[in-house]
Protein backbone atom coordinates (compact mmCIF):
# COMPACT_ATOMS: atom_id res chain seq x y z
CA UNK A 1 0.00 0.00 0.00
CA UNK A 2 1.33 3.45 -0.87
CA UNK A 3 2.54 5.73 1.92
CA UNK A 4 0.09 8.46 0.89
CA UNK A 5 -2.86 6.09 1.30
CA UNK A 6 -1.61 4.88 4.68
CA UNK A 7 -1.17 8.46 5.85
CA UNK A 8 -4.61 9.57 4.63
CA UNK A 9 -6.27 6.59 6.34
CA UNK A 10 -4.43 7.26 9.62
CA UNK A 11 -5.27 10.97 9.43
CA UNK A 12 -8.97 10.28 8.75
CA UNK A 13 -9.09 7.87 11.69
CA UNK A 14 -7.54 10.44 14.03
CA UNK A 15 -9.90 13.19 12.84
CA UNK A 16 -12.82 10.86 13.46
CA UNK A 17 -11.57 10.14 16.99
CA UNK A 18 -11.23 13.87 17.72
CA UNK A 19 -14.75 14.61 16.51
CA UNK A 20 -16.19 11.75 18.53
CA UNK A 21 -14.79 13.47 21.61
CA UNK A 22 -15.42 17.14 20.71
CA UNK A 23 -18.41 16.86 18.37
CA UNK A 24 -18.87 16.73 14.61
CA UNK A 25 -18.71 20.51 14.30
CA UNK A 26 -15.23 20.72 15.82
CA UNK A 27 -12.93 22.82 13.62
CA UNK A 28 -9.52 21.28 13.06
CA UNK A 29 -8.16 24.75 12.27
CA UNK A 30 -8.27 25.55 16.00
CA UNK A 31 -5.71 22.87 16.83
CA UNK A 32 -2.14 24.02 17.39
CA UNK A 33 0.90 21.97 18.35
CA UNK A 34 2.93 25.17 18.44
CA UNK A 35 1.92 28.83 18.31
CA UNK A 36 5.32 29.80 16.90
CA UNK A 37 4.84 31.61 13.61
CA UNK A 38 7.21 32.47 10.78
CA UNK A 39 6.90 34.28 7.46
CA UNK A 40 6.74 30.94 5.71
CA UNK A 41 4.29 29.59 8.28
CA UNK A 42 2.16 32.51 9.56
CA UNK A 43 -0.54 30.27 11.09
CA UNK A 44 1.86 28.21 13.18
CA UNK A 45 1.85 24.43 13.31
CA UNK A 46 -1.87 23.94 12.82
CA UNK A 47 -3.74 20.93 11.46
CA UNK A 48 -2.95 21.87 7.85
CA UNK A 49 0.76 22.08 8.68
CA UNK A 50 0.72 18.70 10.37
CA UNK A 51 -1.19 17.03 7.56
CA UNK A 52 1.39 18.18 5.04
CA UNK A 53 4.53 17.77 7.13
CA UNK A 54 3.40 14.60 8.88
CA UNK A 55 3.48 12.82 5.54
CA UNK A 56 7.04 14.08 5.00
CA UNK A 57 8.01 12.73 8.43
CA UNK A 58 6.58 9.32 7.53
CA UNK A 59 8.41 9.29 4.20
CA UNK A 60 11.72 10.16 5.87
CA UNK A 61 11.09 7.46 8.48
CA UNK A 62 10.60 4.83 5.77
CA UNK A 63 13.72 6.04 3.99
CA UNK A 64 15.76 5.90 7.19
CA UNK A 65 14.49 2.41 8.06
CA UNK A 66 15.38 1.07 4.63
CA UNK A 67 18.90 2.47 4.79
CA UNK A 68 19.77 1.89 8.45
CA UNK A 69 20.00 -1.89 8.53
CA UNK A 70 18.30 -1.81 11.94
CA UNK A 71 15.62 -4.44 12.56
CA UNK A 72 12.74 -4.38 15.03
CA UNK A 73 13.64 -6.51 18.06
CA UNK A 74 11.29 -9.28 19.21
CA UNK A 75 10.87 -9.74 22.96
CA UNK A 76 11.37 -13.13 24.66
CA UNK A 77 7.57 -13.27 24.81
CA UNK A 78 7.42 -13.10 21.02
CA UNK A 79 6.16 -9.50 20.72
CA UNK A 80 7.66 -7.02 18.25
CA UNK A 81 9.09 -4.10 20.23
CA UNK A 82 6.83 -1.43 18.75
CA UNK A 83 5.20 0.83 21.35
CA UNK A 84 6.32 -1.77 23.87
CA UNK A 85 4.12 -1.41 26.96
CA UNK A 86 5.87 -1.87 30.30
CA UNK A 87 4.32 -2.04 33.76
CA UNK A 88 6.55 -2.28 36.83
CA UNK A 89 6.91 -1.20 40.44
CA UNK A 90 10.00 0.93 40.98
CA UNK A 91 10.96 2.62 44.22
CA UNK A 92 7.64 1.47 45.66
CA UNK A 93 5.73 3.31 42.91
CA UNK A 94 3.70 1.78 40.08
CA UNK A 95 5.10 2.91 36.74
CA UNK A 96 3.59 2.51 33.28
CA UNK A 97 5.54 3.29 30.13
CA UNK A 98 5.62 2.58 26.42
CA UNK A 99 8.89 2.38 24.48
CA UNK A 100 8.45 3.64 20.92
CA UNK A 101 10.85 1.15 19.34
CA UNK A 102 13.63 -1.28 20.25
CA UNK A 103 15.93 -2.20 17.38
CA UNK A 104 18.70 -4.68 16.75
CA UNK A 105 21.63 -3.15 14.90
CA UNK A 106 23.67 -5.06 12.29
CA UNK A 107 26.26 -5.57 15.06
CA UNK A 108 23.66 -7.29 17.26
CA UNK A 109 23.31 -4.41 19.77
CA UNK A 110 19.89 -3.53 21.21
CA UNK A 111 19.00 0.16 20.88
CA UNK A 112 16.00 1.96 22.37
CA UNK A 113 14.72 4.52 19.88
CA UNK A 114 12.37 7.29 20.98
CA UNK A 115 10.59 9.15 18.18
CA UNK A 116 10.52 12.96 18.38
CA UNK A 117 8.63 15.36 16.10
CA UNK A 118 9.57 18.58 17.92
CA UNK A 119 12.24 21.10 16.97
CA UNK A 120 14.48 20.60 20.00
CA UNK A 121 16.81 17.66 20.38
CA UNK A 122 16.59 16.31 23.96
CA UNK A 123 19.65 17.24 25.99
CA UNK A 124 19.22 14.41 28.48
CA UNK A 125 19.35 10.63 28.20
CA UNK A 126 17.19 10.21 31.33
CA UNK A 127 14.07 9.10 29.44
CA UNK A 128 16.03 6.47 27.51
CA UNK A 129 17.81 5.24 30.67
CA UNK A 130 14.50 4.90 32.50
CA UNK A 131 13.12 2.81 29.64
CA UNK A 132 16.19 0.56 29.78
CA UNK A 133 15.70 -0.04 33.50
CA UNK A 134 11.98 -0.66 33.03
CA UNK A 135 12.75 -3.27 30.38
CA UNK A 136 15.27 -4.90 32.68
CA UNK A 137 12.68 -5.33 35.43
CA UNK A 138 9.71 -6.15 33.22
CA UNK A 139 11.22 -8.63 30.75
CA UNK A 140 14.75 -9.28 31.98
CA UNK A 141 16.53 -7.61 29.05
CA UNK A 142 18.42 -4.31 29.20
CA UNK A 143 19.43 -2.54 25.96
CA UNK A 144 22.89 -1.05 26.19
CA UNK A 145 22.21 1.96 23.96
CA UNK A 146 19.54 4.52 23.21
CA UNK A 147 18.91 7.28 20.68
CA UNK A 148 16.27 9.74 19.52
CA UNK A 149 14.88 9.75 15.99
CA UNK A 150 14.36 13.39 15.02
CA UNK A 151 11.58 13.55 12.44
CA UNK A 152 12.46 17.05 11.22
CA UNK A 153 16.01 15.98 10.44
CA UNK A 154 15.04 12.51 9.21
CA UNK A 155 17.76 10.78 11.22
CA UNK A 156 18.79 9.64 14.68
CA UNK A 157 20.96 11.22 17.31
CA UNK A 158 24.21 9.32 17.98
CA UNK A 159 23.49 6.26 20.18
CA UNK A 160 24.52 6.74 23.81
CA UNK A 161 25.25 4.26 26.57
CA UNK A 162 22.40 3.55 29.00
CA UNK A 163 24.51 1.88 31.68
CA UNK A 164 24.83 4.84 34.08
CA UNK A 165 21.29 4.73 35.53
CA UNK A 166 21.14 1.22 36.95
CA UNK A 167 17.89 -0.34 38.09
CA UNK A 168 18.95 0.12 41.71
CA UNK A 169 19.63 3.80 41.11
CA UNK A 170 16.23 4.21 39.44
CA UNK A 171 14.58 2.61 42.49
CA UNK A 172 16.39 5.09 44.72
CA UNK A 173 15.60 8.07 42.47
CA UNK A 174 11.88 7.31 42.25
CA UNK A 175 11.68 6.67 46.01
CA UNK A 176 13.19 10.11 46.64
CA UNK A 177 10.78 11.74 44.20
CA UNK A 178 7.88 10.01 45.95
CA UNK A 179 8.99 11.31 49.34
CA UNK A 180 9.31 14.81 47.88
CA UNK A 181 5.83 14.59 46.32
CA UNK A 182 4.26 13.39 49.56
CA UNK A 183 5.81 16.36 51.36
CA UNK A 184 4.99 18.89 48.63
CA UNK A 185 8.67 19.54 47.89
CA UNK A 186 9.34 20.53 44.30
CA UNK A 187 12.71 21.97 43.33
CA UNK A 188 12.67 24.32 40.33
CA UNK A 189 14.56 23.82 37.10
CA UNK A 190 14.64 27.33 35.71
CA UNK A 191 16.45 26.29 32.53
CA UNK A 192 13.26 24.73 31.15
CA UNK A 193 10.65 27.23 32.34
CA UNK A 194 9.95 28.50 28.83
CA UNK A 195 8.85 25.02 27.74
CA UNK A 196 6.84 24.23 30.88
CA UNK A 197 3.04 24.18 30.74
CA UNK A 198 2.74 24.08 34.54
CA UNK A 199 3.74 27.67 35.25
CA UNK A 200 0.33 28.83 36.51
CA UNK A 201 0.58 26.16 39.23
CA UNK A 202 4.23 26.82 40.04
CA UNK A 203 5.17 28.43 43.34
CA UNK A 204 8.59 29.48 42.00
CA UNK A 205 7.06 31.36 39.04
CA UNK A 206 4.39 33.00 41.24
CA UNK A 207 1.66 31.14 39.40
CA UNK A 208 -1.89 32.26 40.03
CA UNK A 209 -2.92 28.74 41.08
CA UNK A 210 0.27 27.79 42.90
CA UNK A 211 0.09 25.92 46.19
CA UNK A 212 2.16 27.17 49.12
CA UNK A 213 5.18 25.09 50.09
CA UNK A 214 5.11 26.16 53.73
CA UNK A 215 7.51 27.95 55.97
CA UNK A 216 11.13 26.84 55.58
CA UNK A 217 13.84 27.80 58.07
CA UNK A 218 16.90 28.64 55.99
CA UNK A 219 19.03 29.72 58.96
Amino acid sequence: MEINKLWDDAWAEEVNNIRQVHGEDFQLETLRQSVRTTKANPDGENAKWWYENGLKFVESWVQWREGSGWKIWTTPQGKPAIELKLEIVVGGVYMLGAVDRVFVTPDGELVILDLKTGMRTPQSDLQLSIYASMMERAIGVRPSYGAYWMARQGTTTPPISLEALSLQKLDELVAMFQKARENNIYLPNFDTCKMCSYQEHCYWKNGSQALPIGEINVN
